[in-house]
């Protein structure tokens, strides 16, 4: 019988069934009059679900081109690149936002990826940029073909409960499993850009 996990290891390791919405979503003017902000908030809604944390707080999403996404440190504020927004980008942002608050999830990029991909593989949609996924995982685009999607998230899943056990380089173990679990898969055949379509 596997060991117990604290209450803030479960609230890291959200279950979907006990998702819940927002408190609100506002909007900045910028963003507001942007040709793709009904797809942005589409996708901010749609990963909302997976953070019961930030129900009923008020979120304010705004309007970024320096980056594909950023987070407000001490606020429920994130801005986001419409042209660059995905489930993954949004995802690591309200992260961020977490970062601050009693569950435990550590600063830094890194940690904030591996916390961001073992929330629901369905975030988990193009490759993430500070963690080093395997190039066979993800498709010619850079998105992450659902295979992968749930591989990667049940290795952050268990990354994660290696470091609520006491593991300090749960990140590096993350990486080095996903490249030992690509590497014994058999190749992809040459019609498919990916082993894990």
């Amino acid at each position: 019988m596997p060991a117990a996990r604290s209450p803030q290891l479960e609230l890291a390791l959200v279950n979907p069934a006990r998702g819940v919405g927002s408190g609100g979503v506002i909007v900045t003017r910028v963003l507001k009059s942007h040709r793709s902000c009904k797809r942005t908030l589409e996708k901010v809604h749609y990963v909302l679900r997976y953070f019961p944390e930030l129900a009923g707080a008020k979120l304010k999403v705004g309007l970024t081109r320096a980056a594909s996404g950023m987070a407000v440190p001490g606020g429920n504020e994130i801005w986001l690149n419409p042209h660059r927004v995905s489930h993954h980008t949004i995802s690591h942002e309200l992260v961020h936002l977490l970062q601050r608050t009693a569950i435990g999830v550590p600063q830094g990029e890194r940690s904030c990826d591996v916390y961001s991909l073992a929330r629901h593989w369905t975030l988990n949609d193009v490759v993430p940029s500070y963690v080093e996924l395997p190039a066979r995982l993800a498709a010619l685009d850079g998105t992450l073909p659902a295979a992968a999607a749930r591989l990667v998230y049940e290795t952050a899943v268990e990354a994660l409960e290696h470091r609520h056990d006491g593991m300090r380089r749960y990140i590096s173990w993350f990486e080095e499993r996903l490249r030992t679990a690509v590497s014994s898969r058999p190749s992809p055949d040459a019609a498919t850009p990916s082993a894990f379509r």
